[in-house]
């Protein structure tokens, strides 16, 4: 059978999180375990190259991708790794221009055809969730079958590209294999989370739904689309034993803004890691719009330890003109809520909203002060490829359009009325006004007391911030 090759493409840490780099997220491609598996289980030998996790520079991978004697390169993309990607489909070809490369991810699948104008060094794109397409893919091309006839995919037919049906979303994801854990070598010890996320390593990241239904203005929905799917409430937790049992691992990350939405699969999923008795910590995005009181006792009693919220502004105007749909009231209702259920809060925000002013600035950074927050990250608005803002964002500012600038934190986005001075230096002051705060502080040297093995990690992320929020430009 075939050899594939999966890669993340190499992109340093200082690139992803600036800065911040020193407490960043280097947790492995949660769609490149999928892929691989879905590979593997239809016959073919799948191989993982985890180079931007691990840091490897692109002679590195080269070498590690053709120790597998790849017939096929599957190469993985956000907006911000494109470029990357592009230069690894370059260096495969140089190397062996027999290899096919094939392109995936959020990028391709929200701009293809611009994407595969621009870098030509890339046989074939995926576009939307690649396991059955990666499968019809590799069996067509090995069995001398008609791509044309493949739904899901950017071809290249001399010099014009061929889209071809848009795949179905995929209705029953418990049919997928669970993630080819077993590919990554010294998994999971050597992929470490963000600093500030976890309670106890090992941890692992999981996602266990797809699609979202909300509307929000930044989001790019384009690969798992607008209706929310689920894993079911066995699969998730036989997904979490096979983790700690076999991996060792004692901290879960749950990664999906979704998780909480279906109430009745969230009570199975912790009733069942009740009844199991894992000893596993876990964390989890939600929304503010989803969760009460008796939910929030429920999942603390079965792990539970951090939930993040995606709050993104402490300005009602502004919360409406990005179409999050929540109120401010119940921002400050579901914090205080989650504090009493004895979890942890984290509130996602963002700077730089088309309409916002210094003084809308201001209101976002003393809410973010005064609501029950024990964390708090805040970023750059960023129109990404694929969202509805993208398109239009010009029409609100000055929109850089630099994919390689894309990371959430350089400024590729100046609001009408604003400079670019001032948004990054309000992003620094919101920083040093959370956290250097007495409360923040205390509660920080409390963690550590509790967990010192983590007094490592905590402090290079701890340096790490002070160097972002006080350097000078």
């Amino acid at each position: 059978m075939a050899n594939i090759v999966f890669v993340d493409p190499p992109i340093s840490l200082a690139k992803r999180y600036g800065k911040l780099a020193g407490a960043a997220n280097t947790m492995p491609s949660l769609g490149l375990l999928s892929l691989a598996a879905m590979a593997r289980l239809n016959g073919f030998n799948s191989y993982i190259v985890e180079a931007s996790s691990l840091g490897l520079d692109y002679q590195t991978t080269i070498d590690e991708i053709f120790k597998h004697s790849p017939d096929y390169a599957g190469i993985t993309a956000t907006t911000l790794s494109i470029h990357n990607a592009a230069i690894l489909a370059r260096m495969i070809k140089e190397r062996d221009d027999t290899v096919r490369t094939i392109i995936g991810g959020a990028h391709l699948t929200a701009i293809p055809e611009e994407t595969m104008n621009l870098f030509p060094q890339f046989d074939i794109g995926v576009i939307g969730e690649g396991e059955e397409t990666i499968v019809e893919l590799l069996q067509a091309n090995e069995n001398d079958g008609d791509l044309m006839e493949i739904k899901g995919l950017i071809i290249k037919n001399g010099n014009n590209l061929h889209i071809t049906e848009r795949r179905p979303f995929i209705k029953d994801l418990n049919k997928l294999p669970f993630p080819a854990w077993d590919l990554l070598p010294d998994f999971p010890k050597v992929y470490q989370p963000p600093a500030f996320r976890f309670k106890r390593l090992p941890a692992a990241s999981i996602v266990v739904s797809r699609g979202c239904p909300m509307k929000c203005i930044f989001c790019d929905r384009s690969v798992f689309g607008d209706k929310c799917r689920w894993f079911s409430a066995k699969y998730v937790v036989d997904m979490m034993k096979i983790l700690h049992q076999k991996y060792g691992v004692r901290e879960i990350l749950i990664e999906d803004d979704t998780f909480v939405m279906f109430k009745t699969r969230l009570i199975a999923i912790c009733q069942e890691l009740m009844k199991e008795d894992l000893g596993l910590s876990w964390s989890c995005l939600a929304r503010v719009d989803m969760v009460d009181p008796d939910i929030l006792d429920l999942m603390k009693r079965a792990g539970c330890w951090q939930i993040g919220y995606g709050i993104e502004s402490g300005v009602q105007r502004i919360l409406d003109f990005i179409k999050k749909k929540i109120k401010l009231e119940q921002i400050e209702t579901v914090l205080k809520w989650t504090k009493e259920a004895g979890i942890k809060t984290k509130g996602y925000f963002m700077i730089g909203h088309p309409t916002e002013t210094t003084q809308t600035i201001e209101v976002t950074i003393n809410f973010a002060k005064r609501v029950a927050l024990d964390d708090f990250s805040i970023f750059k608005f960023t129109p990404f490829p694929g969202s509805e803002i993208y398109k239009v964002a010009n029409q609100y500012g000055k929109f850089d359009d630099d994919w390689g600038k894309m990371n959430l934190l350089e400024t590729v986005f100046i609001p009408n009325g604003l400079t670019r001075e001032e948004l990054e230096n309000y992003s620094k002051l919101a920083w040093q006004r959370f956290y250097l705060r007495p409360i923040i502080i205390l509660s920080y040297m409390k963690r550590i007391l509790q967990n010192p093995v983590n007094l490592g990690r905590i402090f290079r992320g701890f340096l790490a911030f002070l160097k972002e929020i006080f350097k000078k430009e």
